[in-house]
């Protein structure tokens, strides 16, 4: 960047400043009394620039405005590697401020407006802020120390700022990371605590489901066992009459076909006598007798004999087929019937409601001793007695009888019905313990699910601790490579600002000094040909040490030139030489001039130069306590 004009209005001292057609190259000279505005036309540049001095900061940027005053402005006329800008800055005392940025030959479109907007172009355009620039090409009216090594500038010069602002990026990532961490920890920890007070049994959720698939299991097993009793009870007794029935019939028929039998072999055989053997004496005694009780009789009379025996045995046939058929119906009735015996077996199998059996092991009185003698007592000892379950004894005698089909009826609903009621009602308490575990397996299936959601969402919050933590480690690891890269940078810079300085410092100090010694915190100590060693800053004159600082400040110049500056640069020295003799001040200004090739145009305040200098300057500003406008 080269200055090419800078007008101002009531900027600090002067009410109007106008330096127009300045040389791009060369050494500008100001030079004048304390106070007569020589350190303001260098503030009103860093002004223009970057809206604020060295000695005032952005809290006091209302002190820039001249006494008395209420607005002030400030024009800059640069060029940049052959690109001319105007730089506007305006300020009044209310706190406005105001900036404009344009190319020098289109002023009427800026390129950039407001301070924000200004601020970020101009750095596209320069290539450093406000930090550089006072680290390196304005040396403000102050004593000349070492330059900082952590400072932004010197950071920015050394190529380091852009690595540390990416480790910087990294720590920034790591603390979120950490904070992170934090809370997903706290997440996970009170995951955790809800995990433990759901109390979570593994396996225990299949000991439920198993006792209520066996609970149901047995619930089915008993109303099988209740339907087949009933519908066995009720076949039974539908069956017993018909049974009565048939074997009576059998019975009658059996005497009916003895009886027909008889009759048939006692006129078969009659009629054998009389047709075929009539001369035996059986035969005659027979007709005789006939004869007897029939005085009617006659022989024809001896076929009806066999008729009728042929008849009786004809009935006897029919009574042996009617009996036969009474009895196979009879043995089919009591066969269906037996399974009456089967269901009596297994309805007796059925356990009682767990709860009743326990009372009954642990010897729980019956319902006949706990009743008494009140109706509640007597109602509810009705109401127990009506669930009783009929006694083995009653079971044995029934089953023996069952099992040959002479239970009679009412012996049958005698048991059948009160058997009934128990198993009905063991039933139903089995049912409301089936929906009880019912209960249990549903609440401890919501908890397993509970668990399976929190122990999910555990799970992927560790995922991503753990993967929080990757991401920490691989930025930590980024973080020492730059920092060991940032070691590596720092020591080429130290050694080329050595380098640097060592073609000035001789030129500064006659040939006195020629080497220095810079370590990476940038202390510097100088060599010395008489004492052969390295020496502190202490141990040389004040002279020499502003020699040394200025060509150590003119290196660092040098190095921002060479890494971030488009084409030439100015630089503005604010007393340079106090404290300087003549002689050094001759010297050091011969060394300024021709120093660089992009350090062209340097300003440099003094308040007076020495006479016969071999020096000539681009352009001389005399400055007055007593002028307060200045032109050129």
């Amino acid at each position: 960047m080269i200055i090419n004009a800078i007008k101002a209005k009531n900027v600090l001292k002067y009410a109007e400043l106008d330096l127009s057609d300045l040389p791009e190259e060369g050494i500008i000279a100001i030079s004048g009394e304390n106070e007569s505005g020589k350190s303001t036309i260098g503030e009103t540049v860093c002004f223009a620039l970057f809206g604020r001095t060295f000695s005032l900061g952005p809290d006091d940027r209302d002190k820039i405005l001249r006494w008395g005053e209420h607005h002030c402005s400030a024009t800059l006329d640069f060029s940049v590697d052959g690109s001319a800008y105007q730089l506007s800055r305006f300020l009044d005392r209310d706190g406005s401020h105001s900036a404009c940025l344009s190319k020098a030959d289109d002023v009427e479109n800026p390129i950039a407006r407001g301070v924000k907007a200004v601020s970020d172009r101009l750095f596209e355009i320069l290539g450093y802020e406000f930090d550089e620039f006072v680290e390196s090409f304005y040396l403000a009216q102050r004593e000349i120390t070492t330059p900082h090594p952590h400072s932004v500038a010197v950071k920015t010069m050394a190529g380091v700022a852009p690595l540390e602002h990416v480790a910087s990026g990294f720590e920034d990532e790591i603390a979120q990371f950490d904070e992170m961490t934090e809370e997903l920890g706290a997440e996970v920890d009170a995951l955790r605590q809800e995990l433990e007070e759901l109390d979570f049994r593994e396996g225990h959720l299949k000991q439920l489901e198993d006792a209520k698939n066996a609970m149901e299991a047995e619930i089915n097993a008993n109303k099988s066992a209740m339907d087949n009793l009933e519908t066995a009870a009720d076949i039974y007794m539908q069956n017993q009459p018909q049974i009565k029935q048939a074997r009576g019939k059998r019975g009658s028929l059996r005497f009916w076909r003895f009886l027909s039998l008889v009759l048939a072999l006692v006129f078969g055989g009659a009629w054998f006598l009389l047709a075929q053997q009539p001369e035996m004496a059986q035969s005659q005694q027979l007709l005789q007798m006939l004869q007897q009780k029939l005085p009617s009789w006659q022989d024809a009379w001896i076929s009806y004999i066999g008729v009728a025996a042929i008849g009786f045995a004809v009935l006897m046939l029919l009574f042996w087929i009617r009996s036969s058929y009474h009895r196979s119906r009879a043995q089919a009735l009591e066969e269906e019937s037996r399974v009456f015996g089967d269901a009596l077996e297994k309805a007796r199998a059925v356990t009682p409601f767990v709860a009743e059996a326990q009372e009954q092991a642990a010897g729980s009185p019956e319902p006949e001793a706990q009743a008494s003698t009140d109706d509640g007592e007597e109602l509810r000892l009705s109401a127990v007695e009506k669930l009783a379950r009929p006694k083995d004894s009653a079971f044995a005698s029934l089953l023996s009888r069952a099992e040959d089909v002479a239970a009679d009826i009412a012996e049958v609903r005698a048991y059948v019905e009160p058997e009934i009621r128990w198993l009905r009602e063991q039933v139903e308490r089995k049912e409301e313990q089936f929906w009880t575990k019912g209960q249990e397996v549903d609440r401890e299936l919501e908890r397993v699910r509970q668990v399976a959601r929190l122990s999910e969402v555990m799970d992927g919050l560790q995922n991503k601790m753990a993967e929080i933590q990757r991401k920490k480690d691989k930025r930590a690891k980024a973080i020492e490579l730059l920092e060991g890269a940032s070691g590596f940078v720092s020591s080429n810079f130290n050694r080329d600002i050595r380098d640097l300085v060592a073609r000035t410092l001789p030129v500064f100090t006659q040939g006195r000094y020629e080497h220095l010694r810079i370590d990476p915190d940038l202390s510097v100590k100088v060599f010395s040909s008489d004492k052969r060693d390295f020496m502190d800053l202490d141990e040389v004159s004040s002279g020499t040490q502003r020699q040394i600082m200025l060509a150590l400040r003119l290196a660092l110049s040098e190095k921002l030139l060479s890494r971030r500056v488009q084409g030439e640069q100015f630089a503005f020295l604010d007393e340079p030489f106090a404290f300087f003799d003549e002689d050094r001040t001759r010297y050091a200004l011969k060394a300024l001039t021709g120093m660089s090739d992009k350090l062209s145009q340097i300003w440099i305040v003094a308040q007076v130069y020495p006479q016969g200098a071999d020096v000539e300057f681009a352009a001389n500003l005399k400055c007055s306590r007593d002028l307060d406008r200045l032109s050129a």
